[in-house]
């Protein structure tokens, strides 16, 4: 069964990172790209609350939680691509701790559940910010895959200077371009921040065994309520020689003193404590009386949690921002009506992913937008554009902030207008002709025409010129001609979301 544990988190880690590969322009998928967020429950909960309507695509992660009534919380163990990530890490550098010392701090994951559930009741969604599922798919998207890019881009500029090899290495490269390896590197802004997060909670490994896990986790607090009565769970024979070696090597400290009670709130059926058992007086299977677990969480402990869940709730929806920089707030197309894309985006990344591959305009929003807008997708077209023949953001979304739109209704929905800045725009402030804008413009009808006019340009010169206008009417404000502007710094066409609130970009 440890070999079966093994086995298991290694084919789920690689379905994750497979997944995250297929979920790119075009879809290339049969399976949905957001697999493991649907099969998060608190996720699913959260969100559910917050937006005062049932989620559908939450219902996998009810099943979860049906599953883990029986089988306890094998998803952490067997499953969870964060768990697999810190075991990875413990043995990568060899650290090792004696559970007989260790801390004592499982209940504050107890209070992350109650605080994040108190908030989702108000409408402030922070499920995102700490729920691992969301959390190590941000870091994916931002961190470690344009990582693993700069690096295997280096790498293989390095090989093709080698002559012997080089037609090998360019074959090679134009295998792994495009699926494995993007066409174009995109970065990303709140990078550092989110990346420094996750080495963070790795970097908590040194101060104990799976510290994230016993201690922070708010789904595997819930996970943990729901597998107090699990059926299937560790047993300990009249064999035991109180040796004490299954409490040392249980990764959750889930044995008691006595090494035979088990905490089934803690345990995740790793098994360690079987294999290392020197007369096989530990198994694993399921009974027929489940015995209640008492939960590490006091009375006390979970009305200071829900008073600071409150509080947080308030806080978070006290916004403050930086001057205005050319734009208002732009969101994906699809997007549900502000309150509401609050309430159910969970700060994932699956939309800013996929974009990447196409027009790469959506980036995360800083803390210059305010704490409530903190992490949510915002279009960015200094950054790059909204693909009109890509409509996947809204199929990749899974908590409905974004719509699934077909390809027809996309190409319509308008989620802002271009302007020109006739201080920076070649044609307005030169006299030169320029028609990239105009080129670029995906619509048929073009959203941006010319009407041929005398000025006097900057150094005094009557000049018969093209002048760029745009057509509101037709313009859906998708930011390729901010993108494609040739002006080097602040562009001659910037993209607004009338009626939206101003955020900085």
């Amino acid at each position: 069964m440890r070999i079966l544990r093994r086995i298991s988190q290694g084919i789920f880690f690689l379905l994750f990172f497979l997944l995250f590969l297929l979920a790119s322009y075009p879809l290339r998928a049969n399976i949905p790209v957001d697999f493991f967020l649907r099969f998060d429950p608190l996720l699913g909960i959260s969100s559910s609350l917050a937006s005062r309507s049932f989620l559908l695509k939450s219902l996998p992660g009810l099943i979860l939680l049906l599953l883990v009534i029986f089988l306890g919380r094998f998803f952490c163990g067997w499953i969870c691509p964060m768990g697999t990530t810190i075991d990875a890490f413990h043995y990568l550098f060899r650290i090792k701790h004696d559970n007989k010392r260790s801390l004592n701090l499982k209940w504050l994951k107890f209070g992350f559940l109650v605080v994040v559930l108190t908030a989702a009741i108000f409408s402030v969604q922070i499920v995102g910010f700490v729920d691992p599922i969301p959390l190590f798919t941000r870091t994916v998207v931002i961190g470690i895959y344009p990582l693993f890019v700069l690096l295997a881009d280096g790498l293989l500029g390095f090989l093709m200077s080698v002559t012997l090899i080089q037609d090998t290495i360019f074959r090679l490269n134009e295998v792994l371009r495009g699926f494995i390896l993007p066409i174009n590197i995109v970065f990303f802004q709140s990078s550092v921040i989110i990346f420094t997060i996750f080495l963070a909670i790795l970097a908590l490994e040194f101060v104990q065994r799976r510290f994230w896990c016993r201690n922070l986790c708010p789904l595997g607090a819930l996970l943990g309520l729901f597998s107090k009565m699990r059926l299937y769970r560790r047993r300990v024979s009249e064999d035991c020689t109180n040796c004490g070696l299954c409490r040392n090597s249980c990764r959750m400290d889930a044995i008691a003193s006595d090494f035979k009670t088990t905490d089934s709130t803690e345990c995740i059926s790793c098994m360690d404590c079987q294999k290392v058992c020197p007369v096989n007086a530990v198994s694993f299977g399921f009974t027929k009386k489940p015995e209640v677990t008492k939960v590490d969480f006091s009375r006390r402990r979970f009305l200071t949690a829900g008073v600071a869940g409150f509080l947080a709730a308030g806080a978070l929806t006290i916004g403050f921002s930086n001057p205005i920089k050319n734009g208002y707030i732009i969101r994906p197309p699809g997007a549900v009506d502000e309150d509401n894309f609050l309430d159910k985006c969970v700060r994932c990344g699956e939309c800013i992913r996929v974009c990447s591959t196409a027009g790469g305009g959506l980036q995360y929003t800083n803390l210059g937008n305010g704490l409530e807008k903190l992490w949510t997708p915002v279009l960015v077209p200094e950054a790059g554009y909204c693909e009109y023949n890509c409509n996947l953001c809204g199929q990749v979304c899974p908590t409905g902030a974004i719509q699934p739109l077909n390809l027809m209704q996309k190409q319509k929905q308008k989620i802002g207008t271009a302007h020109f800045n006739k201080t920076r725009c070649i044609p307005w402030y030169y006299g030169e002709n320029c028609m990239v804008c105009e080129e670029h413009c995906p619509l048929p009808e073009k959203a941006i025409k010319f009407r041929e006019s005398k000025i006097i340009t900057i150094d005094g010169k009557n000049a018969t010129v093209l002048l760029p206008y745009v057509d509101e009417q037709l313009c859906i404000g998708c930011g390729i001609c901010v993108t494609r502007c040739p002006v080097e710094g602040d562009k001659g066409i910037f993209i607004t979301a009338d009626g939206e609130e101003r955020i900085t970009v």
